[in-house]
């Protein structure tokens, strides 16, 4: 018998395929080679195991993000393009194939279990869009690929005289340095994953909602005036890398 983190991966192959309304348990119990009893040894009910779906997407984002801080090589230009292929990849998963509601049935976002967890992938979005931020401020050269840099964000960030917006950025780059040092630190791999799960924790105490969504609507009002347009310019990227190495 599959180890539940197979069924949920196989589940959510599913899901996102045919629609959770078009998903029944029979259908969950075959793909996943279970029986009934079975089926509820591993899950509650198909609202459960949807949540298990969407919270093993938000492990693949945080995972995501720590390897971006974790990899020396990896260049600032790679890392947005590895968060913007994520975020719109879950975006479409998400929105295209999760939130939409048919005719005659109810949300399935409406259903607790469920609003939950996708209220923690919104969080684990919202983190990728921050970490696009932090790269582009304080990682890209001042003459970079993506011409889009930090005088744009500061402009829009003066523009807006708002109190708040300045304190959420300093936060958020006392939080980035934090997450930088982690790796830069001689610690074994398993002491960085749980120093990095400290700060993971600490920044969920201080970024509330408000601030970080000050900083996500100001990142994308500035992206709206500043397109990042060269994410396909892979050939200047792999040039850099060469460099680098």
């Amino acid at each position: 018998m599959n180890n539940t983190y197979t069924m949920v991966q196989q589940a959510k192959l599913l899901f996102f395929e045919k629609g959770y309304d078009a998903v029944s348990e029979q259908d969950i119990m075959h793909i996943c080679g279970l029986k009934e009893k079975e089926f509820t040894n591993h899950f509650k009910d198909k609202d459960h195991l949807f949540s298990l779906i969407l919270d093993t997407m938000c492990q693949d984002i945080d995972h995501l993000i720590f390897t971006n801080y974790t990899d020396p090589y990896l260049i600032p230009e790679q890392k947005i393009i590895n968060y913007m292929q994520s975020y719109m990849q879950y975006l479409d998963m998400v929105y295209t194939h999760l939130h939409q509601s048919h005719v005659g049935k109810e949300n399935v976002l409406d259903h607790p279990t469920i609003h939950h967890a996708y209220q923690r992938l919104e969080y684990s979005l919202s983190s990728v869009l921050l970490e696009m931020m932090n790269t582009v401020l304080y990682e890209l050269d001042d003459i970079n690929l993506l011409q889009w840099n930090k005088d744009h964000l500061n402009q829009q960030i003066q523009q807006s005289n708002h109190v708040l917006l300045f304190q959420a950025l300093d936060i958020q780059q006392s939080l980035y340095n934090s997450k930088i040092s982690v790796h830069t630190d001689q610690l074994t791999l398993e002491m960085k994953r749980v120093k990095w799960r400290e700060i993971m924790q600490t920044e969920q105490a201080i970024m509330n909602s408000q601030d970080r969504c000050l900083l996500i609507k100001t990142l994308l009002h500035c992206i709206e005036q500043h397109p990042i347009v060269m994410l396909d310019s892979f050939a200047g990227t792999e040039q850099r890398s060469y460099e680098m190495h």
